[in-house]
């Protein structure tokens, strides 16, 4: 069983909709979640890089782990290899 059928049945049992209600309420938490992963993970530009703001722990023009090429590994996982 996978992730969004799992999460279907959770739904489905504690909510008194339709199917397809369910199946749209999950499409638009994912929408929702990836957007705040993404912009969590935003590009930034760092001495000619272009790096990843979280996984480089970026602050004021500094990191404080070793700089992290974006798209990340984060990014990558999310299917997309570009910024959005």
């Amino acid at each position: 069983m996978t992730a969004r059928e799992d999460l279907f049945n959770i739904a489905a049992q504690d909510m008194p909709v339709a199917g397809s209600e369910v199946d749209e309420a999950i499409d638009a938490f994912a929408r929702e979640l990836t957007g705040k992963v993404r912009t969590l993970h935003r590009p930034v530009e760092h001495r000619g890089r272009t790096i990843c703001v979280e996984c480089s722990g970026w602050a004021d023009g500094s990191t404080d782990n070793p700089p992290t090429e974006h798209p990340c590994a984060t990014i990558q996982a999310l299917g997309n290899q570009e910024a959005s």
